[in-house]
């Protein structure tokens, strides 16, 4: 079954803002992809703004569920923080989960657009809740650190997971003689894992 103008809209447009960026993606860039009239995208979303908000409240949504299922295959805490690092380093590298939109288009540009984007910040607020969750359940049942602030530990995770996805998605695999190999991801979850578990004995 083909999909609707409306979906294929929201899968351009999820696409192009990781892309181009908020401002470049415009409803002309848009309709050119989806191979329609700009004012059908107006028809279906109103203003860009709103069309926008519909995009990154579909990714988190996404990326929430993946993180809620990779709890099953953990039992501790230190197997359920690495295991929502891990999620979000896979997330990246899926080429229709709109990732990209995150990085280009999200926190920061949520805080300079003039619409209600309260539910945007509760989706994101989840993500930090959750991970927060992880910290807590680890040091409580000893596979992490016990003198692990969870504040600062989920700060440290998410810029390095994030930052990780940031260096290999949008810097040239060359600058400087970088390569972000296959090796790259499991290397990250290697030093979080040394970073936060307890020590043996």
């Amino acid at each position: 079954m083909s999909k609707g103008t409306k979906e294929r809209i929201l899968d351009a447009a999820k696409r192009l803002f990781g892309e181009l960026g908020y401002a470049e993606t415009t409803y002309k860039r848009i309709a050119q992809d989806v191979g329609i009239a700009d004012g059908l995208i107006a028809h279906h979303f109103g203003s860009k703004e709103h069309l926008f908000q519909l995009v990154e409240l579909s990714i988190l949504e996404a990326l929430l569920q993946q993180v809620e299922e990779s709890f099953y295959y953990a039992s501790d805490g230190l197997g359920r923080t690495l295991n929502f690092a891990k999620c979000i380093l896979k997330f990246s590298t899926l080429p229709d989960s709109g990732f990209l939109t995150l990085l280009r288009c999200s926190p920061f540009l949520v805080q300079t657009t003039t619409g209600d984007n309260s539910e945007i910040l509760g989706q994101c607020a989840q993500v930090v809740h959750k991970m927060l969750d992880c910290l807590r359940q680890g040091i409580s049942d000893g596979t992490i650190r016990a003198d692990l602030h969870p504040e600062l530990a989920a700060s440290v995770i998410f810029s390095t997971v994030f930052g990780s996805t940031r260096a290999r998605l949008l810097v040239s695999e060359n600058l400087l003689g970088l390569n972000f190999s296959e090796e790259f991801y499991p290397e990250i979850i290697h030093i979080l894992r040394k970073y936060l578990q307890a020590e043996q004995g």
